[in-house]
């Protein structure tokens, strides 16, 4: 169930969704958050190499990869704000937008050059605070990207 209060006070039904009882999954690790972290700056670079080695086509398969491994698109919309996105398009709650976020090459999505395309050779993340909950966790901080020439973003 979710509720909202309207303007007079009284609690409206916004969604109501029957169905069996709910059954957590198991609990969410530290160390699951860590891998799965880990394993996003990996794909990233993934992306960038075989860029730079094999060519858009294989990025573009590479990307494809690692969203379908990472993200959860297949379950419902992901709530994805890239880094260098803006106006109309900044969000990217479906495959389709993120994909084109990663390597561009979709004329739905015109200001995407490819973030994943830019020569990425190191990810590391930093994680300011990780709260786990149950089934989930959310984490803030901060990724610290190393492209083929050294630069530091």
């Amino acid at each position: 169930w979710t509720f909202l209060k309207d303007a007079d006070g009284k609690m409206r039904i916004m969604a109501h969704h029957s169905s069996l009882p709910y059954t957590p999954g198991s609990p969410v690790t530290e160390e699951e958050v860590l891998a799965a972290q880990k394993g996003w700056g990996d794909g990233l670079v993934q992306i960038a190499t075989t860029y730079d080695q094999k060519g858009y086509d294989a990025a573009k398969a590479a990307a494809e990869a690692v969203i379908d491994g990472g993200y959860g698109y297949q379950i419902a919309p992901v709530l994805f704000k890239p880094t260098l996105t803006t106006g109309d398009q900044v969000f990217r709650t479906t495959r389709e937008g993120a994909l084109s976020y990663f390597v561009g090459g979709n004329p739905t999505y015109p200001n995407d050059g490819g973030f994943a395309l830019k020569g990425w050779r190191d990810a590391k993340i930093e994680n300011a605070a990780i709260f786990l909950h149950g089934d989930t966790a959310t984490t803030t901080g901060n990724v610290i990207l190393t492209d083929k020439d050294g630069n530091v973003t």
